[in-house]
């Protein structure tokens, strides 16, 4: 039979324990989050003749041009304190599309209206100019929603994306 002391000294044992494991786990819970971003960071491979240009403080926009099983044609992307607000992929047909807020919305299409791939990227640009403030705001990180983009250097932007756009659109037979 155990005396109160030695059940109360195996309680804090066995509590310890737990704690321990509790952290060991937290230890490894960063190499889990670096997985899973390589993973989804595994994107940026397929951006092709990538340009950036940074707007403002970790406000960046990105247009590059794709080939592979989410489809092809001109594309650009939008990342507010390194999250990706919107993704416009420009093919064309019916597969032109954009995304907002992906990671929260899962990577989820809204589809444009068939059209050709520079009637895609006039409408991207709207967007982008238009309706950014109403993704931020959506945005679940509230780091995010705090950011405040100006107009003037996001309608700079908006020219650069179109122009760049309708460049690799050219040269890739659109």
């Amino acid at each position: 039979m155990l005396t109160r002391q030695q059940r109360f000294d195996k309680m804090l044992l066995f509590g310890f324990i737990n704690y321990a494991a509790l952290a060991v786990g937290f230890l490894f819970m960063p190499l889990v989050l670096n997985v899973h971003l390589w993973r989804s960071d595994m994107g940026s491979q397929r951006k092709k003749d990538l340009v950036t240009y940074p707007l403002q403080d970790q406000v960046r926009l990105e247009v590059y041009w794709r080939d592979d099983e989410g489809g092809h044609g001109p594309a650009s992307s939008l990342y507010v304190l390194e999250e990706e607000v919107f993704r416009f992929d420009c093919f064309g047909g019916d597969q032109g599309h954009y995304h907002f807020n992906l990671r929260q919305n899962r990577g989820q299409r809204w589809y444009y209206e068939e059209s050709t791939v520079q009637e895609n990227i006039d409408r991207s640009v709207f967007e982008m100019t238009k309706n950014l403030p109403f993704c931020l705001w959506t945005n679940h990180d509230s780091n995010v929603q705090s950011v405040k983009i100006d107009q003037e250097k996001l309608d700079w932007a908006a020219d650069q994306m179109r122009e760049k756009l309708l460049e690799f659109a050219g040269q890739l037979g659109f």
